[in-house]
């Protein structure tokens, strides 16, 4: 009983203990992403590219900003695809490390961290591919087209899911530019006419007026009637 006891306790701490070397941990959705950079545990031998077994997860982010070296001739290459199997970066790297001599032994190629980064995959000189490294644990934001800030997605780490809402613009409606000219002569044919409808309006109303003044005039009055004078005549004797 003890035994069996003892046994099932080494065996939780051996997969608790695995679950945490397994463990990458993830940058902060609020850091700024290009700070990061993606270590990958790597064998070469004489050409050839393998994931390091000493290493149960062959990569780590680390809080480093990458810097790419300097061109070299037979450099390798590792091309970084997201969650839509779209290549977001692509980095060329000396296999041995500028060490002269150098054909088998552990290296470490560094790369720039990707929030949506799902795989990297390693090619030769020549475009073979080499080796394939899964790095999706590793992943803030998984382009299924769904914001969800719980698990760090937002603008900045997942534009593919968390769209910048769009502001809409004000129509411009164009002008057609009048030519000076022409302008200048419509508005004096406008101004001239107005003038000459304005003038006769005024005489047509003067006229108007000076006829109904005209209608309504009194009639002329009688002339006085003669006087009789017979009655102011003395009685003849």
């Amino acid at each position: 009983m003890y035994k069996n006891t003892k046994t099932i306790l080494v065996s939780l701490f051996v997969f608790y203990f695995a679950i945490g070397v397994s463990a990458v941990t993830k940058p902060s959705s609020d850091a700024d992403m290009s700070s990061f950079s993606y270590v990958f545990y790597l064998y070469y031998d004489k050409g050839q590219l393998f994931a390091d077994r000493d290493y149960q997860v062959k990569y780590d982010i680390i809080s480093e900003k990458f810097v790419q070296g300097p061109p070299t001739p037979n450099a390798y290459k590792i091309d970084i695809s997201n969650f839509k199997s779209e290549v977001v970066k692509s980095i060329v790297f000396d296999p041995t490390q500028g060490r002269a001599g150098f054909s088998a032994g552990k290296i470490q190629v560094k790369t720039p961290y990707i929030p949506d980064g799902q795989k990297a995959v390693f090619y030769n000189s020549q475009g073979q591919q080499l080796v394939t490294i899964f790095v999706m644990d590793g992943a803030l934001c998984n382009d299924d087209g769904v914001c969800n800030s719980a698990s760090g997605e937002n603008q900045k780490t997942c534009p593919n899911d968390c769209k910048t809402p769009r502001t809409p613009t004000a129509t411009v409606v164009p002008t057609v530019p009048l030519d000076e000219g022409f302008d200048m002569m419509t508005i004096i044919i406008y101004g001239v006419g107005g003038l000459g409808v304005a003038i006769l309006a005024w005489f047509g109303w003067k006229w108007w007026k000076k006829r109904k003044e005209e209608n309504f005039l009194p009639p002329p009055s009688a002339p006085p009637s003669p006087i009789d004078t017979s009655s102011l005549l003395p009685p003849l004797q």
